[in-house]
């Protein structure tokens, strides 16, 4: 029996130091976790992680090219040019011409189109000037048979390539413009530009001038296209009658005619002065 119960005493102890020494070694393990813990926070607080990078967003789509652009304008400028719808044509072809991307060809074909623009325009310095710079982009530049014809940019055509060969061989100075002539490109470029009153300051100073029959009348005509812009259209009104007085069967070109700024107007002032020129040949008839 006392071998017994020593012998169960001593298994109580055993089991006791066992549990002691668990109970130690749990919490020697949870002191170390304990540590390890702490030095990783205070690691990630010296080194902080670096933010993953942006995410790069998707492109958007970004607009056609220059020379699309280009191409567009040019195509488009064609396709107005067909249909009539001068003053659009040319801005197309302005756009175009100017993009610098074109070849040769594509340039030449917007010059020249818009030489012809101002042509039936009656806008002879411009047409010139477009013409011009054909041939300075080529020097071989040339309308077609059909295009070189044409009563209205044909003459125009055949002086400015005549003139161009007369000064490549050195015979000839051109002489510089007439006063009234650099008044009134100096007038179209401000009109060009959206800058109605400073052209029709320009053009009413060019009517001071002393200048033929001709160009009076185109003065008188981008006058009255000035103030007819500008809202005035009394005045605007007033510079067709100039022009009817000078040429009484003057007509605008179908393109100028049908202008929503001034169309109107003129065909009020062409009325009137028909209306009056009647009315005065009625009288003298009677006193007759």
């Amino acid at each position: 029996m006392k071998s017994a119960s020593i012998q169960s005493k001593s298994t109580i102890k055993i089991a006791a130091l066992t549990q002691i020494s668990g109970t130690s070694l749990l919490r020697t393990f949870i002191r170390t976790a304990l540590a390890s813990l702490l030095i990783t926070l205070a690691g990630c607080a010296m080194f902080p992680a670096t933010p993953p990078p942006k995410s790069t967003p998707a492109p958007e789509a970004t607009a056609p090219p220059r020379t699309e652009r280009a191409l567009a304008n040019l195509a488009d400028g064609l396709k107005r040019y067909d249909a009539g719808n001068y003053e659009e044509a040319k801005t197309s072809f302005l756009l175009a011409a100017d993009s610098g991307v074109l070849t040769t060809g594509q340039q030449l074909d917007a010059r020249k189109h818009m030489a012809f623009i101002y042509a039936l325009q009656n806008r002879e310095s411009s047409a010139r000037e477009e013409f011009e710079k054909a041939f300075a982009l080529d020097a071989k530049f040339e309308l077609t048979p059909a295009e070189a014809g044409h009563p209205k940019w044909g003459p125009i055509y055949r002086q400015v390539k005549a003139d161009v060969a007369t000064r490549r061989t050195g015979w000839f100075a051109p002489k510089p413009p007439a006063p009234s002539e650099r008044l009134f490109n100096e007038a179209m470029v401000a009109y060009d530009a959206g800058d109605y009153a400073k052209a029709v300051q320009l053009f009413n100073d060019i009517q001071k001038e002393s200048i033929a029959t001709p160009e009076r009348i185109k003065v008188y005509k981008q006058t009255a296209f000035g103030y007819c812009l500008l809202k005035k259209r009394g005045l605007c009104s007033s510079e067709f009658a100039k022009i009817l007085k000078l040429q009484p069967g003057f007509e605008l070109s179908a393109a100028e005619a049908g202008h929503p700024s001034w169309g109107a107007t003129f065909r009020k002032a062409q009325a009137d002065f028909n209306s009056t020129a009647k009315g005065l040949a009625k009288d003298s008839s009677k006193k007759k």
